[in-house]
């Protein structure tokens, strides 16, 4: 294995993990919420409001881990494709911010 392989494969462990690390607060929250939901509030524009938060921040991190795994792509057809899955969720987070009514500064 030479050194750039060596180095390729270590920024797609890099990449993998922070984008598990993003699924993991997505689900961790969307659980947080279910349970606040069922069990002890009622106040559903509250609960919405902080699941947007929590699902930015691992939102945030997808993407971070998209624009990490771009890097060691060499297929044009796979950079189009991460390309577009980042677009997509770029577009997700902004409607997600719309929705839960944050001011951009």
């Amino acid at each position: 294995m030479s050194y750039i392989e060596m180095i390729n494969a270590f920024v797609r462990y890099i990449g993998f993990i922070i984008e598990y690390l993003g699924l993991g607060i997505i689900a961790v929250s969307a659980a947080i919420a279910l349970i606040k939901l069922c069990f002890k509030e009622r106040d559903v524009d509250h609960i919405r409001k902080n699941l947007a938060k929590r699902m930015i921040f691992g939102l945030e991190f997808i993407i971070a881990a998209d624009i990490i795994l771009a890097t060691v792509e060499t297929d044009i057809m796979q950079s189009a494709r991460l390309g577009g899955i980042v677009l997509i969720r770029v577009i997700l987070g902004w409607a997600l911010h719309k929705e839960a009514g944050f001011k951009l500064k």
